[in-house]
């Protein structure tokens, strides 16, 4: 088991229960000390055009737990809407926000499915 305190960003919308998948993408970054500022207004400028496409469940850095972690989550209702969407986001530079490359060192992916019991269906 793994545990960790996440933080919202300041434009992160609230996670409350739902049904907002039921696909979830969750990624994550490990960045650059230092890098945080940088990240949190480049998605600041960014991400209005971002959820134009698809809402953002979660988006937040790691408070207690693995250090230097940035993490977003977004839900889709099937893995075809998911690679539809990012294709539309990437094709007039809505996303994902410049620069980027130069913070992240890592960089991982899951696709979830929520359990039974989750208050995010």
């Amino acid at each position: 088991m793994t545990s960790e305190i996440l933080v919202s960003i300041p434009f992160s919308p609230e996670l409350k229960p739902g049904r907002l998948g039921p696909i979830y993408e969750y990624r994550h970054y490990t960045f650059r000390a230092g890098a945080l500022p940088n990240i949190i207004e480049r998605w600041g400028a960014k991400l209005p055009g971002r959820l134009k496409l698809s809402p953002v469940a979660l988006a937040g850095h790691i408070e207690m737990g693995v250090a230097n972690k940035f993490v977003h989550i977004w839900p889709y209702a099937s893995l075809e809407q998911r690679g539809g969407i990012r294709d539309k986001a990437r094709e007039p530079g809505v996303w994902p926000p410049p620069g980027s490359a130069d913070d992240y060192f890592t960089e991982d992916t899951k696709i979830m499915l929520p359990a039974a019991f989750s208050p995010m269906q």
